[in-house]
């Protein structure tokens, strides 16, 4: 069948944010025999690999063909370490490799990104709509429906853990919350209406343990997708004098040119939209130089501003496994306790002094950001299954004897960038998360992870189920009397990226805050790289609604 050569729209990108976009313009348009909506995709559609649509298979979606696993530079912050970061290849970017976990943030995040970008639109109460609009909330037995906070019709289902009951009540769950209970932890049974510090009860994207992709629950009937493509670049042409470019189609790789009538929309991720840009022209006229690319409009912080969340996992020896989770327990012989990730909780939290990080941060803008009423530092998770070498260091049997236990910081203020490696769209993007490299950062981090401990073995309910921390070999056991020395040097050996990269193409410095590229017309960034600040949530839920946002904006020409 012979291809278009024109469209109204052209999306580069088919993950979250690009398929959300597509199906939402694609309702605004006149019917016509001719599809007017273009979204180019570099992988294929992950819907019949059973690793991907499972969620036991979930645990290596993340190393299959569906996703791009990244190199990153030497970290000096991280004992010179290079690692990998991963983002999704496929029909559905990341959201065909993650973990489903279906985190807002706080409000005061958003409130703070709308203030920063001078835009109110950004703020928490402003997004609402277009939080509820993606939600199709199911309802656990005891729950009441909550229209102002959550949506229930739309097109992702989402499932709180307890919804599940009693197929996934997992053994250790009450133990677990009076463990926080004893160290003065509030539960929170909705963590997703703007306060989340706390014990916020786990929710979910999966559903009787099979993977949503919304390449498949959104209409794309009046959009034509074509995978396996590469972009090469967008293209512009020449407006009257002193008028901007404007963006009026893409080349891709191999050669073939496609017309965009009203908007090209970059949707390629956090990695790989600032290398779109850069292909284009857009970004550092030196570096642009460099690799020959005639510069279309000069833009240092394009790729700049890069920040993710830093986790170190650490891995828990059991006292009495057979008492739920050894082997021949329900835990490991009932496929619907791994229909999702076997946890029940998430705890958000602010350090207990925040007033130390006055001393740690020089800039005052970030010292403004982590000082914020509603903030969130850190996110501690509990799982139920031991989780690996790359997460804590450890290989633990997988037989019901271990849990594992995550600290993460989640108001980052180290910074990283990524830039091209040449012009050739296929070369992998430079990318240098530069984690860890701020006094604040390791500071929160070194506190998530005593708090961690604390929980577990200086609380009478901890005790009753933990005997030990199971430790890489060379490395005491993490108390809270730990040094700062001691702790560092553990962060500095097996801290990872958690894969919530944002903010490389920032709002108000790359984009405005309609998501339109500054200095040419006709083109805009919509995914999770234009966030100005560090989200203290699971990434998904944010592009949604940015996705959702840009969309109504687009529709109206704003």
């Amino acid at each position: 069948m012979a291809r278009n050569h024109s469209y109204d729209y052209i999306i580069i990108g088919g993950g979250v944010a690009g398929l959300t976009l597509a199906s939402r313009l694609s309702k605004t348009l006149p019917h016509t025999d001719e599809k007017q909506i273009l979204l180019l995709e570099a992988g294929t559609d992950p819907s019949n690999t059973e690793s991907i649509q499972t969620a036991m298979g979930g645990y290596t979606a993340r190393d299959s063909e569906h996703a791009y696993a990244l190199s990153t530079v030497a970290n000096p912050h991280l004992n010179g370490r290079t690692t990998l970061v991963h983002v999704g290849k496929a029909l559905g970017g990341s959201a065909a490799i993650n973990g489903g976990a279906w985190t807002r943030g706080p409000r005061s995040d958003y409130d703070y990104w709308a203030e920063l970008v001078g835009d109110d639109a950004w703020s928490y109460d402003n997004l609402l709509p277009y939080f509820r609009k993606t939600e199709r909330v199911v309802m656990a037995s005891n729950d009441s429906r909550d229209d102002i906070h959550h949506g229930y019709d739309g097109d992702l289902t989402i499932v709180p853990i307890r919804a599940n009951w009693p197929k996934r009540k997992y053994p250790l769950r009450e133990t677990v919350q009076k463990a926080w209970e004893e160290v003065g932890v509030k539960y929170i049974s909705d963590g997703n209406r703007g306060d989340q510090n706390g014990l916020m009860e786990m929710v979910e994207v999966w559903v009787e343990g099979r993977r949503q992709l919304p390449g498949k629950f959104y209409d794309l009937s009046r959009v034509e997708v074509r995978d396996l493509c590469t972009v090469q670049r967008v293209t512009f042409e020449l407006q009257a004098p002193n008028q901007d470019p404007k963006a009026n189609g893409v080349d891709l790789a191999g050669g073939e040119h496609i017309v965009a009538n009203k908007e090209v929309i970059i949707s390629a991720g956090v990695y790989h939209t600032p290398q779109v840009l850069m292909l284009s022209g857009i970004g550092d006229s030196a570096l642009l130089s460099k690799h020959g690319i005639a510069t279309v409009v000069p833009n240092v912080e394009v790729g700049k501003n890069l920040k993710d969340h830093l986790g170190v996992g650490l891995t828990w020896k059991l006292k009495h496994p057979e008492k739920g989770l050894a082997i021949g327990s329900p835990l490991l012989t009932d496929p619907s306790y791994f229909a999702g990730w076997p946890m029940d909780f998430i705890e958000f939290n602010q350090v207990e002094d925040p007033g130390k990080l006055k001393s740690l941060v020089e800039n005052p803008k970030d010292l403004e950001f982590l000082l914020r009423e509603g903030a969130s530092h850190m996110e501690l998770v509990t799982v139920y299954a031991p989780m690996g070498q790359r997460l804590t260091g450890v290989d633990a049997a997988f037989d019901g004897s271990h849990i594992t236990t995550l600290s993460i910081c989640v108001a980052t203020t180290s910074r990283g960038s990524v830039t091209i490696r040449s012009t050739n769209p296929d070369d992998p993007p430079i990318v240098d998360p530069n984690l860890n490299s701020t006094e604040a950062d390791r500071y929160l981090l070194r506190e998530a992870l005593r708090r961690s401990s604390r929980v577990l073995l200086r609380t009478e309910s901890g005790k009753s189920f933990v005997s030990h921390e199971v430790t890489p070999e060379g490395y005491a056991a993490i108390t809270e009397d730990t040094t700062d020395e001691e702790m560092d040097k553990r962060i500095q050996e097996f801290g990872v990226s958690i894969d919530h990269a944002m903010g490389s193409c920032a709002m108000g410095r790359v984009v405005d805050s309609h998501c339109r590229v500054k200095g040419v017309t006709g083109l805009r960034v919509v995914d999770a790289s234009v966030f100005p600040v560090p989200l203290a949530c699971h990434l998904q839920a944010a592009v949604y609604a940015t996705a959702e946002r840009a969309a109504a904006w687009i529709v109206r020409g704003e």
